[in-house]
């Protein structure tokens, strides 16, 4: 059953996007079988004389916007104009109302690269939804040449796999509290996330018991040894063809210094070095996050969608 409603969710954006991204089945069954700290995923589908017309995925995050639930919806393209996906919503706002949720959000992954418009922004304005957020979808594909590292005087770069060293948690979580604090959102519903250790070592489990890989690459001021900043990829085995890039993030009292190519460039080497190819790997930035974008732009990252955040108030 979980595997007909994965096939139903994903198979939606493969239709969408012409560089679909998103988690693989057993990555995606991992999320929602188990327990964690941050999330609790729950699935919904509508099923005629066995046939599955669309699915919702909802998350009810447990950490940090706990007012709200995210809903993906996906409906197949044969059965669109049909009500599936107004059903599928009225179901998510009502279990919303019923847990005390006082927001439904959502997002739309196949926007325009320029306009952000599809026919999934037009239902969410029918619906009540305003829109709150946007990020350009940008992606590179492997391998990428000249990836020269370019050093920070009075900067050591620091690299790590699956697991934060010991000796890095304390100030790896100050920067991921940084990251959650600093990441542009736009009007979203936004409560930053503190990261603890425990938190770390939760997403950490469950990155490994998805079968996801993970390379991280920090710079460290070498005066201080402080933590300046920090960028992490990766992907999964299950879909070598697809890779994410995820957080970057520069420290506020180390900006201006080009520490995000500074770790961007050995961290992509890694990867690159690690991983099968052909495979395009993905990244998604606000557009007022200039800085990061300009960086992607020297790495040879190029548009292909704009994803939008929307929201409603119950």
């Amino acid at each position: 059953m979980f595997r007909r409603f994965y096939d139903v969710k994903f198979g939606v954006r493969r239709e969408e996007l012409e560089f679909p991204a998103g988690m693989g089945v057993e990555e995606a069954r991992v999320v929602m079988a188990g327990t964690h700290a941050d999330v609790r995923a729950e699935g919904l589908g509508i099923v005629e004389d066995g046939v599955w017309l669309g699915v919702a995925w909802l998350d009810w995050w447990l950490v940090g916007n706990t007012d709200t639930v995210d809903v993906e919806l996906a409906v197949v393209p044969e059965y669109r104009r049909r009500g599936v996906a107004t059903k599928l919503l009225e179901v998510a706002v009502g279990r919303a109302k019923d847990a005390g949720r006082r927001i439904v959000s959502g997002t739309n992954m196949a926007g325009d690269p320029e306009t952000g418009e599809s026919p999934g922004t037009a239902f969410a304005r029918a619906r009540g939804f305003v829109l709150k957020h946007a990020e350009l979808h940008q992606v590179v594909e492997l391998p990428v040449e000249n990836l020269a590292a370019q050093p920070v005087d009075g900067y050591e770069i620091v690299q790590w796999r699956e697991h934060t060293p010991d000796e890095w948690m304390p100030q790896f979580v100050e920067l991921l509290s940084g990251m959650s604090e600093d990441v542009p959102t736009g009007d979203r519903t936004d409560e930053p996330v503190r990261w603890t250790p425990e938190l770390v070592r939760d997403a950490e489990a469950r990155r490994v018991a998805q079968g996801r890989f993970t390379y991280t690459t920090a710079a460290v001021h070498t005066a201080s040894g402080e933590l300046a900043a920090y960028t992490q990829m990766g992907g999964t085995p299950e879909t070598p063809e697809r890779l994410n890039q995820y957080d970057t993030y520069v420290r506020r009292t180390h900006r201006g210094k080009r520490l995000g190519i500074a770790v961007k460039l050995p961290n992509l080497a890694a990867l690159q070095a690690g991983v099968a190819r052909p495979a395009v790997l993905h990244t998604w930035n606000a557009p007022e996050n200039t800085p990061m974008i300009a960086v992607n732009n020297k790495i040879g990252f190029r548009p292909v969608a704009q994803r939008t955040a929307w929201e409603r108030e119950l």
